[in-house]
């Protein structure tokens, strides 16, 4: 495989081999009693008896509301839908020919440390109304507007560490460094946004399932065409703070110039499967979400060889 023709990444080729456990790095947890430094791991899937070259990767962060969920899984049932787990999509893309990451973060119970480099902009602001319906189900009292402040501030950060991580060990894991993408599920769609257009991490393009980012944030981190192109996907029924918000996403970037793609999962929840009819905002040509994003990483990221942008 000397010339990316692009079938080469949308075709499922490969058996897929399994790294558990890798470090990344190591963070601060509980900040406001002992504080402490603990390990951050990933999983490493990767395209098993692939012809070598270095190949695109993704990175991705499960979802849980800042919560719950883990780098295997973050698979919701509710009210009979269900989301099919960061480390699935791992799997599926690798098993195309991707190199895919799937990342451990810290939680808002682990009381991290929030980092020296707020991104955050209205932090006191934050819809709580998800996170303390999970802390609810988890037995936790309501959260404080603090609290989950320093939690997101630690997450896009973990976040900002992986793409960090995965840049520099390019060579050694046979990762193309001009295409890394960066994505995830809900928390984990946020953080990726926060993490490539906020902190300005080296990803070539976004994957966001459900997640978004302010309104403050947006128009302050996302200024010009030449950002990273996006993906974007909601629910038709999504939650009420992330529906609307993640529409807004795409009609400032739509202003702004950015190459991206917006699409409605049909009858979606907050929770869906890769294999969902996708929708597309702008056009009427329907896939599964997964085609979807396989086309997009593709054209957008792959064939275009598309770089970073620089901060």
């Amino acid at each position: 495989m000397n010339s990316i023709d692009t079938e080469d990444f949308i075709a499922k080729r490969y058996e897929v081999l399994v790294e558990r456990d890798v470090r990344y790095g190591e963070a601060m947890v509980d900040h406001g009693t002992t504080p402490r430094m603990r390990p951050l791991l990933l999983d490493i899937y990767r395209p098993q008896a692939a012809p070598v070259m270095a190949r695109p990767a993704l990175v991705l962060a499960f979802g849980g509301a800042f919560h719950r969920g883990s780098r295997q899984s973050d698979t919701v049932i509710e009210d009979g839908h269900e989301n099919t787990p960061v480390s699935a999509y791992c799997h599926e893309f690798a098993r195309r020919g991707y190199v895919c990451f799937s990342i451990d973060y810290r939680l808002t119970p682990e009381d991290p440390h929030p980092g020296s480099t707020p991104l955050l902009l209205n932090p006191m602001n934050v819809n709580r109304d998800r996170i303390d319906f999970v802390r609810g189900i988890m037995g936790l009292p309501p959260s404080t507007p603090v609290m989950i402040a320093n939690a997101m501030e630690a997450a896009i950060d973990d976040m900002g560490t992986a793409i960090d991580w995965v840049h520099a060990q390019a060579g050694t894991l046979g990762v193309n460094p001009q295409q890394i993408a960066a994505g995830g599920f809900s928390a984990g769609a946020m953080m990726a946004l926060a993490a490539t257009y906020g902190q300005q991490s080296p990803a070539a393009a976004v994957v966001a399932l459900s997640g978004a980012m302010g309104l403050a944030e947006m128009h302050r981190y996302i200024r010009s065409a030449d950002a990273p192109p996006a993906l974007l996907f909601r629910g038709e029924n999504d939650l009420p703070g992330i529906g609307p918000i993640s529409h807004e996403l795409h009609l400032h970037m739509q202003s702004v110039g950015v190459d991206h793609e917006s699409y409605v999962v049909a009858d979606g929840t907050h929770f869906y499967p890769r294999t969902a009819t996708a929708m597309p905002v702008m056009g009427d040509s329907t896939s599964t979400l997964e085609d979807a994003m396989a086309a997009f990483l593709c054209t957008r990221m792959v064939a275009s060889n598309r770089r970073p942008a620089l901060a």
